[in-house]
């Protein structure tokens, strides 16, 4: 049976499959960014990243992939650069403490008060993404991410299981537990901002 994606690109899985089955060590930087530069966007996204920095952290990783790329054996492609993405958007989270902590200013205020539809679209999509940071923010980062990976981006167990090169009842299993963590952490979210009112 074929893995197809709902919006018509090939899956991981798919680009996967049509890999020689001993990898091929020879890859070259263009040929990987050609082939995987939206699939890191979407792991990075379904990671939590922030919106605006999405490209930004998936030319990072593409930058780190270019400096490893000697020490890759060819095999997995897909579970290597997204631990690289993993990396790399640690590292982008630890780097935005410290740039939070610089005062913005009247840029801020600009943003929050510019009346275009666009603008408060932006504002609405960002306070979800950060109401969702704070619930999952508590769960596992291994349930995290399979969670994720199936309900935001959509990814079915068998690509996750691929992606992860995890076991597919790990992948169920994490599963799971995640949307138990979920429904758990939600009730408490909301019982919280129910007392903040």
């Amino acid at each position: 049976m074929p893995f197809e994606r709902h919006d018509g690109h090939p899956s991981t899985a798919e680009k996967l499959r049509d890999q020689p089955a001993t990898g091929d060590a020879r890859q070259t930087l263009p040929s990987l960014y050609r082939a995987w530069f939206t699939p890191v966007v979407q792991w990075l996204r379904a990671l939590g990243a922030p919106q605006a920095d999405l490209e930004d952290l998936a030319q990072e990783v593409f930058l780190v992939t270019g400096r490893r790329l000697g020490d890759f054996d060819g095999r997995n492609t897909a579970g290597w650069l997204y631990r690289i993405a993993c990396g790399q958007l640690r590292q982008h989270r630890r780097r935005f403490w410290f740039q939070a902590l610089a005062p913005r200013g009247e840029q801020i205020l600009d943003e929050v008060l510019d009346d275009r539809p666009s603008a408060l679209a932006e504002v609405d999509t960002a306070q979800r993404l950060e109401r969702l940071a704070r619930i999952l923010g508590p769960m596992s980062e291994n349930r995290r991410s399979v969670f994720l990976l199936r309900a935001i981006e959509g990814y079915r167990i068998d690509e996750i299981s691929v992606l992860l090169e995890i076991p597919i009842n790990t992948v169920k299993t994490r599963l799971h537990r995640a949307r138990k963590d979920f429904a758990r952490l939600l009730a408490e979210q909301s019982a919280r901002e129910g007392a903040d009112d």
